[in-house]
This record gives C-alpha cells, structure tokens and sequence, in this order.
C-alpha cells in the first residue's frame, strides 16, 4: 500500500507556528516515514521469534517434567550438543522461559510506543495512506487552503517496499518418511527442517523450522514413517533465491547416544501439479578426512555434525565437503502463487495464477 504526503491545511496562524522551524523536503519527510515503518517492522518480527522461543521452551519443559530427573538429556549450546541430566536442565529452561516473557512485554510496550510515534509523525505532517479517505475540511479552511501557496511537501509518493511489489509463495505438503536399503543403523530417529530463502524472500505464515516426532521402524524395517504437515507462505520482490528446505536427521547409535543419521535438501515446487509424485531426496552424511577421526568416530558411532547446515542451500559453502550418502527422504509438496502476473514473472503454468 503505497503512503501519499500532503501538505497540512491551513492558514497563517499555521505557517506562523512552523516558521523558527527548518522546512524539510518531500525526500526527507518520505525517508523519515519509511524508517519509522521499518523500525516498527523489525520490532514485530523480533516479537514473533521471541515468541516462537517461548512455545519451545513451554513444550521442552512439560515433556521434560514428565521423566525421572536423573535421565539423561542433550541441550544445544553454542551450535553444540552439551549432555547433562533433566535435573539440571530443567532449572535453566525456567529460568530462560521467565527471562523470555519479560521480554515479550517489554516488546509489546516498545511496539506500542513505536506506533504513537508514527500517529503522531503522520499528524504532524498530514500523511494520508492511498485508499484512505481524507477528511472534509471547514469553511475557513477551504478559504485559507485556496489563498496558501503551493507547498514544497505536497503528494509525496512512497512506492518502496509497498505490497504491489510482492509475490507470494504458498507451500503445503508433509515430510513422509525416510527409507533405508538395509534398515536404519539406530532408533529413535527423528527429523529436523528449515527454511532456506534469499535476502528478499520474508516468512509471512507458518513456522520457519519445525521437528518430527521420535519414530522407529515397524513392519517394514527398511522405512521410517514420520507424516509430518509442511505449511508456510513467503512473499518476495523477485525468484532470486528461491526458497529450499534442508532436513537434519538425528537418531540414537548402538551406545545410545544421539548422533547425525544425515542431511537432505530440496527446492520448493514452483506450482503444483495433479499428478505430481513424492520427492526422493538424498541422505548423506559428513565424513572426517583426518584417519585418526574417522576410526574414533567409527568407534564410537557418533557422526561429525555441520555447524549450520542451511550451507546445504548454497553450493559454494559446502564446497569439498567429504560424504558418503545413505537412504533418503520422501517429501511431497505443492506450490501456489499469486501475484507473479502483476510483475511479468512466468513459471510455466498452463493457466495464469491471478484469476482471483
């Protein structure tokens, strides 16, 4: 939605009252807004993280609760698996949940605040939004608005970063099991997947990474059924960086110790398709090039793990990375767009995608 600045109606009283004060120009009054607009922005989509947090940390903690105190447990510190015991977990888990909502409130008062700060900012300077409908001015007014000099500040358009310039990508679909040749080598395999976008691709909907339950194989000892749901919007200004989802497979060794069963990536459909079959993605799995490592985590049974593995997105991170590759994912997805058309982008389809 595109923001228009008109000049404030009015006669000498008001040019009186603003003449100690410098002028700004139409580029200045637009630039201000816009910061204004992006700073409320960052404030919401900071909210949600923190909040996406604190869904974790409640679910973590009632699970938790409901084991024996000396079970062991793994945390993730600093990109790194770090074993400790529910006991001790489970007192820093609490205490990071009340640090979190104190947060969220504090949060809530800042965004509050934020948007006194635009109303008053567009009283100020008489900012209406396209499609708003101005409101009718007095008799006196008309007269002095008819007798004022054009204004320097008068139908100012902002047009960056406004809705008309977005595209939107819907992906539904499930992550539907992982398959092994000859069965998996541990239990209680559960996976892991993110989204991957470039810098212009925003999540509108859905959640950006998401966790399987713990599953094992049963009648078929070769496939592991997870039927996790797959659900999330993007918009973006242009295909660059299309989005891709990378899944993290973990699953407990002969020692009982969690460790990396393999990663897979795979790029969201560009549109959907009746008679689209499911995705068979590859499972590989980091291997040391170091011989003294590759015996010890060969003795061991716990797998190198990547740091980040959003790398996978991007062929030129993961370059030279040594792995061997076992089993694979079966995901299925569908992909709808809308508001491809408005900006000349075509994917193909036989049927355009803005019919409503």
């Amino acid at each position: 939605m595109a923001t228009q600045v008109a000049a404030p109606a009015g006669g000498s009283s008001s040019s009186s009252s603003t003449s100690g004060k410098p002028k700004k120009s139409q580029e200045e009054i637009a630039a201000e807004f816009q910061q204004l607009r992006n700073q409320q922005r960052n404030l919401v989509n900071n909210l949600n993280t923190i909040e996406m947090d604190l869904k974790e940390h409640k679910t973590v903690i009632d699970t938790l609760k409901t084991v024996e105190a000396s079970r062991k447990c793994f945390r993730l510190i600093g990109g790194v698996l770090v074993e400790q015991t529910v006991q001790v977990v489970l007192p820093q888990l609490e205490l990071n949940k009340a640090q979190l909502e104190k947060l969220i409130e504090e949060g809530k008062e800042q965004i509050t605040k934020k948007g006194i700060e635009i109303n008053q900012f567009k009283d100020e300077h008489n900012i209406k939004m396209r499609g708003q409908e101005p409101s009718q001015p007095a008799a006196s007014d008309k007269e002095n608005a008819s007798e004022e000099k054009p204004s320097g500040n008068r139908n100012v358009l902002l047009t960056a970063g406004e809705s008309e310039n977005f595209f939107h990508l819907t992906v539904t679909g499930q992550l539907e099991s992982a398959h092994f040749p000859m069965g998996p080598d541990g239990g209680g395999l559960f996976c892991r997947y993110d989204i991957v976008a470039g810098p212009d691709w925003e999540l509108v909907s859905g959640l950006r990474s998401a966790v399987t339950q713990s599953a094992r194989s049963e009648s078929d000892y070769r496939s592991v059924v997870f039927n996790m749901p797959i659900e999330f919007t993007m918009k973006s200004t242009n295909p660059h960086g299309w989005p891709q989802l990378v899944f993290s497979l973990y699953g407990a060794n002969i020692w009982n110790v969690e460790t990396n069963r393999g990663y897979a990536r795979v790029h969201c459909p560009l549109s959907s398709s009746p008679s689209e079959r499911a995705v068979r993605t590859p499972l590989f799995i980091p291997k040391y090039s170091n011989p003294c490592s590759a015996a010890m985590s060969w003795l061991s049974g716990v797998n190198p793990e990547l740091r980040d593995p959003k790398i996978l997105a991007d062929g030129s991170k993961h370059k030279g990375l040594a792995c061997e590759t076992y089993g694979e994912l079966v995901v299925r997805l569908q992909a709808i767009s809308r508001g491809s058309t408005a900006m000349a982008l075509d994917w193909g389809q036989t049927a355009p995608d803005d019919r409503y």
